[in-house]
């Protein structure tokens, strides 16, 4: 992967029919065109549907689709991709007439700090306390 594809973004669309498909696109806006590897789990009061694979459609601009048709319900739809980025979307949406087509666009996580950046001042000023205090300690039973 190269640096300007360093995330995946994932956008859940629903016809409000019961088609859902997702698009995929690196950080930098460009769409996933490798080989993906992606699966979607939808509920609904109740109803289960997936994990499910999603399949590229299309001349691989990124483009994946459920196969199958969601009944009518209020869905919670999670799209995740394993590969060739790990990216996650939650999407919440109605099915049924009148059919309101939605989308939902998930950015990806924040990176995290590099170990140790955000203990360093509060460690740094820890151990100049300690060794203040324990300089004056003994500073004081040599008078």
């Amino acid at each position: 992967m190269t640096l300007a594809h360093a995330g995946a973004v994932l956008t859940v669309h629903s016809d409000g029919a019961g088609s859902v498909w997702v698009t995929a696109s690196w950080t930098d806006g460009h769409p996933v065109t490798r080989p993906v590897s992606a699966v979607l789990t939808a509920t609904a009061a109740g109803q289960r549907v997936g994990p499910a694979p999603l399949r590229a459609i299309g001349d691989g601009a990124g483009t994946l689709t459920y196969s199958g048709q969601l009944p009518p319900g209020q869905w919670t739809v999670t799209a995740e991709l394993a590969m060739p980025a790990v990216a996650r979307c939650d999407a919440r949406f109605d099915v049924g007439a009148p059919a309101v087509p939605a989308t939902v666009t998930c950015e990806p996580p924040r990176a995290a700090p590099e170990p140790g950046t955000s203990w360093t001042p509060v460690v740094v000023a820890a151990v100049l306390a300690v060794l203040v205090a324990v300089f004056l300690i003994g500073r004081r039973r040599l008078w």
